[in-house]
């Protein structure tokens, strides 16, 4: 129970993240899309290398709940306030997403030392991410056309992972 809600949170931030990426004012080319996929393969890995190697009974479950929820939290503020209209969430100048995006990955990977996971499930949260980030792209492409007209729809995907986020802490 406890990895397929794991794997269903890493699904919706891939979805997220595949969103954020569609919003930018060409579309993310497969460098990009296999950029972000493999950078969440290697900090989720760093970070589950990390929880395997720190004692679970020190920190609680709960702890670490919170720190994702916090992170993703923050990921949304700050996805939403330094969007560009041209460039889109992600682009060179723009570090702090980025990093806030990255400290995500690897407390969720931490998450998954701490719950014993090993390297496999740490690929197929990749899998899985990489799958999600390509329908987060598809879903946002027919949201762009569909509502052209709102300026506000490139925040569609903040909203799923905000309901998500919120789920997850309770």
């Amino acid at each position: 129970m406890i990895a397929f809600s794991v794997l269903f949170f890493v699904f919706i931030l891939g979805v997220t993240i595949g969103g954020l990426l569609a919003a930018g004012k060409h579309p993310p080319s497969f460098f990009l899309y296999g950029l972000f996929t493999f950078a969440f393969l290697v900090v989720c890995f760093i970070g589950m290398i990390v929880g395997l190697l720190f004692p679970s009974f020190l920190i609680g479950f709960w702890f670490i709940e919170f720190i994702i929820c916090v992170l993703a939290f923050l990921f949304i503020w700050a996805a939403c306030t330094r969007f560009h209209p041209s460039f889109g969430f992600f682009f060179v100048q723009e570090k702090v997403v980025l990093n806030l995006l990255f400290f995500l990955f690897f407390f969720m990977g931490f998450e998954w030392g701490i719950f014993d996971f090993r390297a496999f499930f740490t690929i197929f949260a990749s899998v899985v991410f990489g799958i999600a980030l390509f329908i987060g792209i598809f879903i946002q492409w027919q949201l762009r056309q569909k509502f052209w007209q709102f300026p506000y729809a490139v925040y569609f995907p903040c909203i799923w992972l905000f309901i998500i986020t919120v789920i997850k802490i309770f």
